[in-house]
């Protein structure tokens, strides 16, 4: 089996689409502005890679809206775009052979709050029942079945930054074992005020131990400023899809995934964790590292994460680092979290067709403990066939897949 995307839809910071995406990528526009959705006046950090003006009525019309929130609809309209480029009639003779497996972590807990909110407000007696269906991980998932009618597996992962490349793995496990034809493999995250609150009580992010920058490698980096935005692949198998004559977009040709579960907080000092997933994605992929034509990197301008990755990738790719371009797209969207993997992918995909690789924006200080020559500090025009994206994070999760040029003549 030959596992191939067909479908691209992505809601990002930048706004609707995966081509508005890519514009604002290769141009090295930053999406990280004043924060409009919630009252930020609590907290001495204001800004964040947020969606202005979403209407999700535009794309999906008014009906069934009523009760759903910000990261259900983010995804609704994911599946809309990808679905439709996919050209995808879903009927009685198909629904139960497409799946739905969707990484997400904190999508849940503006409902979680709200609705304890309202309990502890109101009382046991008049609190209102709507917000209780939404306070499950899984609700953006269901949500994404229920609207397309959807009747194969739908599944929910949450497995930290790499949640994407989770739900891939999933996807694809899926599609080896015939539980699915087709499967949504989909990711989401937005913001809220609890979301917020929690993550600056943690001092995670920019602009509380030092300057509000988001500058991926760069010596000043202090935490990553927060985004959100959400993705939707459709992943097929090869041989079905150039049956159906449909748009091949890229394939993914290898994935590892590792748990090193070093601290529920902290990320393993050597990275132990982030090197055994790219061993694994290069060995499924059945490619030597001189095959890697570009990284697309998880660097989110935090001190140890970004220079703990360097470490990792000189460790495994040795003085070859230097010839192969680096790039951080949180540099622009900023770091969020399980969509980051898929909104990478996409831009992995969106460089691969277009031969323009985006820059890291920001990039000033050098860190001698945290660099390479090869980062990529303007738009970069090249001819690439194969990217590795990588994600790590905090609490012991790691991931690592190969996103391949599609050259099979579709």
């Amino acid at each position: 089996m030959v596992p191939v995307i067909t479908g691209i839809g992505a809601v990002s910071p930048f706004g609707i689409g995966k081509e508005i995406l890519w514009q604002k990528l290769e141009e090295g526009a930053s999406a990280i502005k004043e924060i409009s959705s919630f009252d930020t006046s609590p907290f001495s950090v204001k800004v964040a890679a947020e969606l202005k003006d979403f209407n999700p009525t535009s794309f999906l019309g008014k009906k069934g809206l009523r009760n759903l929130d910000r990261s259900s609809l983010f995804l609704l309209v994911a599946a809309k775009l990808a679905l439709e480029e996919r050209e995808l009639e879903i009927n009685e003779n198909n629904t139960d052979k497409i799946g739905v497996a969707t990484a997400t972590t904190f999508s849940h807990f503006w409902p979680i709050v709200e609705f304890d909110n309202e309990v502890f407000k109101e009382g046991l007696d008049f609190a209102s029942p709507a917000l209780f269906p939404l306070t499950v991980i899984s609700a953006p998932s269901s949500a994404v079945s229920i609207r397309y009618n959807i009747q194969g597996f739908n599944t929910t992962l949450s497995s930290g930054f790499p949640s994407a490349i989770d739900a891939l793995n999933y996807s694809f496990v899926a599609l080896a074992t015939d539980k699915a034809e087709m499967v949504l493999t989909c990711a989401v995250e937005t913001l809220n005020f609890y979301l917020f609150f929690g993550l600056h009580k943690l001092k995670y992010m920019a602009g509380i131990n030092g300057p509000l920058i988001n500058c991926p490698y760069d010596r000043r980096r202090n935490g990553p400023v927060l985004g959100e935005g959400a993705v939707v692949l459709i992943v097929e198998d090869e041989k079905r899809t150039k049956k159906e004559k449909a748009k091949i977009y890229a394939k993914i040709n290898g994935i590892g995934l590792y748990f090193d579960g070093f601290h529920i907080g902290k990320i393993h000092p050597q990275g132990r964790g982030l090197e055994e997933a790219i061993k694994k994605a290069l060995e499924e992929a059945e490619i030597s590292l001189k095959d890697i034509d570009c990284i697309f990197s998880c660097a989110n301008s935090s001190y140890d994460l970004d220079r703990i990755e360097i470490k990792v990738l000189k460790k495994i790719f040795g003085k070859n680092l230097n010839k192969i371009p680096i790039t951080s797209i949180k540099s622009m969207i900023g770091e969020n979290f399980s969509v980051s993997a898929g909104l990478q992918i996409v831009a992995g995909i969106g460089a691969l067709l277009r031969g323009i690789i985006p820059p890291i924006i920001n990039y000033k200080e050098k860190d001698p403990d945290c660099y390479t020559d090869s980062f990529v500090k303007k738009p970069l025009r090249k001819d690439i066939k194969r990217i590795l994206i990588t994600s790590f994070g905090p609490g012991g999760y790691n991931g690592a897949c190969i996103l391949e040029k599609y050259v099979g003549g579709n």
